[in-house]
């Protein structure tokens, strides 16, 4: 009886030890974790959740003193996470990514001025938005609606009446605002679009096209 429960303990003991996390990663924050603080630290995104996440390799215990991002971000993505004793580590995922978004509050007539009451902001995933969302309340407040809209629905700048419109081809400021830090250069809007709406540019320095927010009929906040 004794040698049967001294086997049953030493059996306990091994199949604790196969589950339990190894010593070099206890209290060590989850990939998906590292790589989502860095995402939300880099980018103006009200959130983000990585998903379907894979790992080229074993990553070494604590967090990785650099993160590249080789390609994506957001959708498909592949991150390169250096650590200190020379090791990269590639990681694969998809991330969504969301932002705060008008939304109307309840079912909305035709050439009915907004109230404060009548909308509110919503968090809605990125890749799922129509063109020329809005992201500032007090943009929408008092303006009218040129068409009905039904509940909890994201308010589009061409649903709006009297909007500024900055037409395609129009040169503007890009502004780029990180960690103190405040960037200008010369941008050309690549779509007609409104004040206080999502656009497209093009920085006519490096030709690449970014997305930001129209803040102004001269200037769009690039989302870096």
């Amino acid at each position: 009886m004794m040698n049967a429960a001294r086997s049953l303990l030493v059996l306990s003991a091994a199949v604790l030890a196969a589950y339990a996390p190894s010593a070099a990663h206890a209290g060590d924050s989850a990939p998906a974790e590292i790589l989502r603080t860095y995402v939300l630290a880099h980018r103006p995104w009200a959130d983000v959740e990585i998903r379907n996440l894979a790992l080229s390799a074993d990553r070494p215990a604590g967090s990785p003193r650099r993160i590249v991002v080789e390609r994506g971000l957001p959708g498909r993505t592949v991150f390169a996470m250096e650590y200190g004793n020379g090791v990269t580590v590639k990681a694969t995922a998809d991330v969504a990514a969301f932002m705060e978004v008008v939304a109307s509050a309840r079912p909305l007539s035709k050439e009915s001025p907004l109230r404060e009451e009548d909308v509110c902001l919503v968090r809605m995933e990125m890749g799922g938005l129509p063109t020329g969302v809005i992201t500032d309340l007090q943009a929408v407040v008092g303006k009218t609606l040129t068409r009905p809209i039904g509940a909890n629905l994201p308010i589009v700048d061409r649903y709006l009446a009297g909007s500024p419109l900055v037409k395609r081809g129009g040169k503007v400021t890009l502004l780029v605002e990180t960690a103190g830090v405040r960037i200008t250069t010369t941008g050309e809007i690549r779509d007609n679009a409104y004040v206080h709406s999502s656009v497209r540019a093009v920085n006519l320095a490096s030709r690449k096209t970014v997305t930001g927010i129209l803040i102004d009929e001269n200037t769009v906040r690039v989302d870096y």
